[in-house]
């Protein structure tokens, strides 16, 4: 009888991360919601964009569909390279760029050009994540999944995918070492002294890489993190490209229902996060989620969401940033500081915004 009234009080009442609960955990605390992503300058609006780096020559550059762009100072967008197919992650590496495709990943000027990887243990690389260079001259790479191409990843969520991977490759070695696997779908990856920090999507968490060991340390976030930059002064900003519902929580559980839901509707009507909604009438609505005298309340369960959290070098939440719901800047994919500023890619949007870092005041 106890063991039944536990697993009553741990479905409605969990942390969010027990395997019978469907709670969420909340904005609060360093989390709190504001407007600053929303309000933020837009200095670039293009459809494809999806990944931001500063170049070892300081300047910004954006990945945008087949196209490294280099951003002007006022935000106009210059092509610098193109590939035969569209940039799933972009990093810069060796006074160059590492770039990986649904082909692999190519390494386009600097000491490493024209070198690839395009297989891991004998499998294509098909879904990289997120690129970042790491110590000695070797290169991180995080892989979201080995089932799933890089936009299939609510079928890969919808599936319980646990198939994700940090790879680190040196080109000049040819080496290739897995650090860790068996990841629910790893979206970000970041050297850190002597260890590394990835981000586990599905588990809702960022975990620490060291001596063959995973280890989570920021744990229950109210949301699906995303790809992890440096911050100056230490420490790190982290993306989060949608924010998590209970009806998500509950779908995960009905295997009935959700197995029904993906082979009978389109993708894109799917109980499952998104990187931008408001624009179909056919999206899937939680209660409260209703727009009421074409009012969506910001308090709303989000379908999408736009949000950033700084953490401290321990991992720490600081601060965050949010694009709230019935905001436009939801699906936050990356971020990267440049001069004085840090400038976030919102997918959902197809733009790339600028905060100033003096003007947020919310400096720790």
């Amino acid at each position: 009888m106890l063991n039944v009234l536990k697993r009553v009080r741990d479905r409605f009442f969990g942390d969010g991360d027990d395997k019978n609960s469907v709670a969420v955990p909340v904005f609060d605390g360093a989390l709190k919601p504001n407007n600053i992503l929303e309000e933020a300058d837009v200095i670039l609006e293009k459809p494809g964009l999806d990944d931001l780096v500063t170049g070892d020559d300081g300047v910004l550059y954006a990945s945008c569909a087949n196209e490294i762009l280099e951003i002007g100072a006022n935000g106009e967008p210059h092509p610098v390279a193109r590939f035969d197919q569209p940039i799933q992650a972009l990093a810069a590496f060796a006074r160059g760029f590492a770039v990986a495709t649904e082909g692999g990943i190519v390494f386009q000027g600097g000491a490493a050009d024209g070198k690839k990887l395009e297989q891991v243990e004998g499998e294509p690389l098909k879904c990289v994540t997120a690129l970042r260079e790491g110590e000695q001259g070797k290169l991180l790479i995080s892989e979201g999944s080995r089932q799933f191409g890089y936009d299939q990843w609510r079928h890969d969520l919808l599936s319980h995918g646990a198939s994700g991977r940090v790879i680190e490759y040196d080109p000049s070695s040819g080496a290739v070492r897995v650090l860790a696997s068996g990841l629910e779908y790893c979206y970000g990856v970041c050297p850190d002294g002597n260890r590394i920090v990835a981000s586990e999507s599905w588990r809702h968490r960022v975990v620490a890489i060291a001596d063959n060991q995973c280890e989570g340390i920021l744990t229950a976030l109210p949301g699906y993190p995303g790809r992890i930059s440096p911050a100056s002064g230490g420490g790190f900003w982290l993306s989060a490209f949608a924010a998590r519902t209970q009806l998500m929580e509950f779908v995960l559980r009905e295997d009935d229902f959700r197995q029904e839901m993906m082979r009978t509707i389109e993708p894109r009507f799917w109980v499952a996060p998104a990187l931008s909604s408001g624009d179909d009438f056919r999206e899937p609505l939680q209660i409260g989620g209703v727009r009421q005298m074409g009012i969506l309340k910001p308090w709303a369960p989000p379908r999408s969401y736009g949000l950033v959290i700084r953490l401290d070098k321990n991992l720490f939440p600081l601060y965050s940033l949010h694009s709230r719901v019935g905001g436009r800047h939801h699906g936050v994919v990356s971020t990267t500081e440049h001069d004085g500023h840090l400038m976030v890619l919102s997918k959902g949007a197809s733009r790339i915004l600028r905060v100033p870092l003096t003007e947020m005041n919310l400096q720790e």
